[in-house]
């Protein structure tokens, strides 16, 4: 092992030799962010954990609704069964820090201790961005993250595992008091894959940071927002209880994806938006009897999977119209 840079007396000689005053050592806040989404939220991540490099399911088509028939007329049988088999493997994040043994012997403003806590925040924070990326950041990409029947997990394409009829769960509003009560519509009247009703309900909103304010309207207001009229607002007086979240990693500035800011996600609490982790943050400090070059290191791993495990009790509005 020969690990090379990291912290050393060439890349800061001020921590090693120079006497400073100070550090500029940088503070956050962004868990304090009203709103914020981890990707440790069990609402909207399903959390599970696996022992198992690969992870394999299939959609189930339920069993469909009751026959009716006349006195003793045959009865019919009906047909269950399991499809659409899908596996995805587990992703590898890691990060690696040599320190010089000079350095790490001649620390003089705290730079070594510091290592470790700055490690362990860039994890928690590489956690919740790829999380979110990769499920509700995707959700309107046909090619990445796709659900099992090969489509999107927001698309007007879905098709139903029993009856192979389609499903729509892409919806294009901007967000707005009329527009989320389509969406609402949507969701309640979304069917199993068996073609009866799903029968989901609202029960969490997701947006970009860009539209926390306007989803806070829209939900929490006590008269109906943006009007002169003087109305009771349906969804604080019905659906008070909603979760409403907001990240900036769905936003434009870290989400490529078209439509960033103007997309959001409407919830109820039988969706299938999953993480599944096969080991959680895991750090080593290796000391320099295992270097090659008379290093430390920090190493850091961990390994865990984000995927939509099915399109059910899910729809999204691209907000273009």
């Amino acid at each position: 092992m020969n690990p090379l840079g990291g912290h050393t007396f060439g890349l800061s000689p001020d921590a090693c030799q120079t006497e400073i005053d100070a550090v500029a050592w940088e503070n956050y806040q962004r868990t304090q962010q009203p709103g914020y989404l981890s990707a440790n939220d069990e609402f909207f991540f399903k959390q599970s954990s696996t022992e198992l490099l690969g992870y394999t399911w299939d959609e189930d088509s339920n069993v469909g609704g009751f026959d009716e028939i006349d006195e003793q007329e045959t009865i019919p049988d009906t047909d269950t069964f399991i499809g659409n088999t899908t596996n995805v493997k587990m992703q590898k994040w890691v990060k690696q820090v040599p320190v010089s043994l000079e350095a790490f012997r001649a620390d003089a403003v705290g730079k070594r201790a510091k290592i470790g806590s700055q490690i362990g925040d860039r994890a928690r924070l590489t956690q919740d961005k790829r999380a979110i990326l990769n499920t509700y950041g995707e959700a309107f990409s046909t090619t990445n993250q796709l659900t099992p029947d090969g489509a999107a997990l927001a698309s007007n394409s879905h098709v139903l595992l029993k009856t192979g009829a389609t499903l729509d769960n892409l919806e294009t509003g901007a967000l707005n008091a009329d527009n989320l009560w389509t969406d609402i519509q949507s969701l309640a009247n979304q069917k199993a894959q068996d073609g009866e009703a799903g029968s989901y309900v609202f029960e969490a909103l997701l947006t970009p940071f860009i539209l926390y304010k306007t989803s806070k309207e829209v939900l929490d207001s006590q008269l109906v927002p943006f009007s002169g009229e003087n109305q009771i607002n349906f969804f604080d007086t019905v659906y008070g209880q909603v979760r409403i979240a907001a990240t900036i990693f769905l936003g434009s500035t870290y989400n490529s994806n078209s439509n960033a800011n103007t997309s959001f996600h409407v919830l109820s609490s039988q969706h299938a938006i999953q993480r599944k982790v096969f080991m959680g943050l895991n750090m080593d400090l290796i000391d320099p009897t295992k270097t090659a070059n008379d290093s430390w290191a920090y190493r850091a791993r961990f390994l865990e999977r984000h995927f939509p495990e099915s399109w059910c009790g899910y729809v999204g509005s691209n907000g273009t119209a």
